[in-house]
């Protein structure tokens, strides 16, 4: 499976496809997401050739990997399920000291 497909879809927020392959192939994180149909989605991070970081969603296939989501910056989301951003814990009451 080392084929890389890029879907159309992953253009649309102004990235071009030699961005999104130099991304993936350079990912900083990359995890594994077992989805409840049956399919397997990869989440990765990687800068592009100018060093921009580059969030992309693909989706294992008999052909390889196909990107269909690629975005920059990384949302809060897509880092949360990498690990690579903490969340917050807001207090619902205030201390009474």
């Amino acid at each position: 499976m080392s084929y890389l497909a890029i879907a159309e879809h992953a253009l649309k927020h102004g990235l071009d496809e030699s961005q999104i392959a130099h991304a993936w192939k350079n990912a900083v994180v990359c995890t594994r997401i077992e989805r409840k149909d049956g399919f397997v989605d990869y989440v990765a991070v990687g800068p592009d050739q100018n060093g921009r970081v580059i969030e992309m969603t693909g989706r294992a296939k008999d052909f390889g990997i196909l990107i269909y989501h690629a975005n920059t910056p990384p949302t809060t989301r897509s880092l949360r399920a990498l690990n690579l951003q903490r969340r917050t814990r807001r207090l619902k009451w205030k201390p009474s000291y």
